[in-house]
């Protein structure tokens, strides 16, 4: 692992200062679970927290898919950048200077992602002077006034405006040092669509003109794009930054950097679809508010959202469109152990116009009435089957029944079917027998379709597969890493007795790593182990997890015993064969020989005294 020529002694600060707890707590909410921390992992999908931190030893392990280390991991796997990008992020976090000299050259990569954050800064700096000044900014001025948005407000979030010129924002940061290929990479600008080629084709216009802007934040709170509403009339109304590298519009959230911490406390985020909605409600004093960019909640929302709540409130126009953008979560959360309720407004209203009229307890009230996304998604059908018509009402029963199979929950499922029997005025068992005949149908369907999946068992976990047939390897690491071995035992340790790489590689570490006394350096051992990716993650599973031993000297002995008596079976197996193979290529005395051996090892693994 590079440290970019960073000097140790920086590193050990850095390590000395930085808290994993509240580094991780930046991404995932945890609550606390005896003397460690525990959440919902930020690397793969879970519904019960297994993702483990604990303060008092600097580390984290996900129990589900096997990821852990320490801070500096951590920062790596969630980022995505290099160890020396990790420690400089967590130097500037902890207030440890790094020497210039020492920094390293970082990887190109990165320097072009720190090129764009600073051009960005710039764009956002360049907008906001725009609606500051008295007379360029007078009507975009007016027109945040007329939205309701405070001057203080639109400090906060760092509003600005686009100039109607076509190359107003080119001119500006052209002129600070930055090229016309760094704002076409960073999404600001659009390339002139000359049909001609060569020199002539060349040449840009600025993506954003005559736009009140907003700037769009990562959860570090670094502008990484753009959003801008056209003042007066125009198309699109609503125009947002391209995908570049430092955005995808497919996951990001407007304003989650500082609906964040109020989430965390509340666990539970609001989803808006605007700009303005998601202000509008900050400023009324409800913080827990985020705001998609333009597209339908996806996937990678979902994840985005279980790292920091287990509840979402989804408020969204209540025109049809509105509906339509509720109903299309419904199979995004099933079983993504998220509740969510919807919030419908009256009619003629948005949550922009309505926080405005109404106010924050209003609101509150709407949402503690709110329905779960389930029960709105069934209302919604049960509407639809207003009419009289037997075939209208076979379809809406069909639809509400594929909606009850999306969730595992049985009480709400059967909650739900009583509801609906009761509606539709049909005998709440006959629903109950169409279940089988619906999924028999669908199934069918999906066999003509060529879509059918074959069910698959339940994939064994990472800790199922890594100690598999080793549990005594296991259970004498994870003694050893919690200083449960005494001396004498340790230096006997062998570490070519062990089969599962990591727990020898962990042997051959703690073996330079002990006292004058023999005994185990624990600290050094756990530093040592977690800078080796042979052996990091088997580090953290087993200084995190939690066994008991009714009598641990009886189990080292066993464990001991167990290894040695597998060691023998190898031995006796690898001299089988080598035994068949004399045989076979007639080798007699070598034969012989090895006959001998053979029958020595069986005697001694009977217990039988030798010769």
């Amino acid at each position: 692992m590079s440290q970019g020529l960073i000097p140790e002694d920086v590193i050990n600060q850095i390590k000395e200062r930085a808290d994993i707890a509240q580094v991780v707590s930046d991404y995932v909410t945890l609550s606390r679970a005896g003397q460690n921390l525990k959440g919902l992992c930020p690397f793969h999908s879970e519904k019960t927290p297994s993702f483990t931190v604990s303060p008092a030893k600097q580390m984290f392990h996900c129990f589900g898919c096997g990821v852990g280390g320490n801070v500096f991991t951590f920062l790596m796997k969630v980022e995505g950048s290099d160890f020396p990008e990790a420690v400089r992020e967590l130097g500037r976090r902890t207030g440890v200077a790094i020497p210039a000299a020492q920094e390293g050259r970082p990887s190109q990569e990165r320097g072009e992602r720190l090129r764009l954050e600073q051009l960005n800064e710039a764009a956002t700096a360049w907008f906001r002077r725009n609606l500051l000044d008295p007379q360029v900014g007078r009507e975009a001025g007016a027109y945040l006034a007329e939205r309701g948005i405070s001057p203080e407000t639109a400090d906060t979030f760092g509003l600005g405006l686009s100039l109607p010129s076509w190359d107003g924002l080119i001119k500006s940061l052209t002129k600070d040092g930055y090229s016309l290929k760094e704002l076409a990479v960073g999404g600001l600008v659009v390339a002139k669509d000359t049909g001609r080629s060569g020199p002539e084709a060349a040449g840009y216009y600025d993506r954003f003109r005559s736009r009140v802007m907003f700037p769009i934040h990562d959860l570090r709170k670094k502008v990484i794009a753009f959003g801008g509403r056209i003042l007066g009339e125009g198309m699109p109304k609503y125009l947002n930054s391209p995908d570049t590298p430092l955005f995808n519009k497919g996951r990001g959230l407007y304003a989650l950097e500082r609906a964040r911490e109020a989430a965390g406390r509340t666990d539970s985020l609001v989803i808006v679809e605007g700009y303005f909605d998601a202000i509008a409600l900050h400023q009324a004093g409800i913080a827990n508010v985020a705001a998609t960019l333009g597209t339908a909640l996806t996937p990678d929302h979902v994840r985005t959202l279980r790292r920091f709540v287990t509840k979402v409130v989804l408020l969204f126009d209540p025109d049809a469109a509105g509906v339509r953008a509720a109903l299309r979560t419904l199979d995004l959360f099933v079983d993504s152990g998220i509740g969510v309720k919807v919030v419908s407004l009256p009619e003629g209203e948005d949550p922009d116009t309505f926080i405005r009229k109404q106010g924050a307890e209003a609101f509150a009230r709407l949402q503690d009435r709110a329905p779960s996304l389930l029960d709105f998604a069934v209302e919604h059908s049960l509407q639809q089957a207003s009419s009289g018509l037997i075939e209208d009402r076979i379809r809406s029963v069909d639809e509400i029944l594929r909606i009850l199979q999306k969730t595992s929950h049985r009480i709400e499922k059967e909650e739900c079917t009583r509801r609906v029997a009761e509606r539709l005025g049909i005998n709440q068992h006959r629903l109950i027998e169409r279940y089988p005949e619906l999924m028999a149908k669908d199934e069918r369907r999906g066999l003509d379709a060529g879509r059918k999946a074959s069910p698959r068992p339940a994939a064994p976990s990472e800790a199922e597969r890594r100690f598999k047939g080793s549990p005594e390897e296991r259970d004498l690491i994870h003694l050893l890493l919690h200083g449960k071995l005494p001396a004498e035992q340790v230096r006997g340790l062998n570490a070519e007795l062990f089969t599962v790489p990591a727990c020898r590689r962990l042997v051959e570490i703690a073996l330079g790593n002990l006292d004058r006394d023999g005994r185990v350096l624990t600290r050094p051992l756990l530093d040592a182990a977690m800078a080796d990716p042979d052996c990091a993650a088997v580090a953290t599973e087993l200084s995190l997890s939690e066994h008991h031993f009714d009598d641990v000297q009886e189990h080292i002995h066993g464990c001991l015993d167990a290894m040695e008596r597998k060691r023998r079976e190898r031995a006796l197996g690898a001299l089988i064969v080598q035994l068949r193979s004399a045989e076979q290529e007639g080798r007699t005395e070598e034969a012989q020989r090895l006959n001998a051996q053979v029958n020595d090892l069986r005697m001694r693994k009977a217990g039988a005294p030798t010769a």
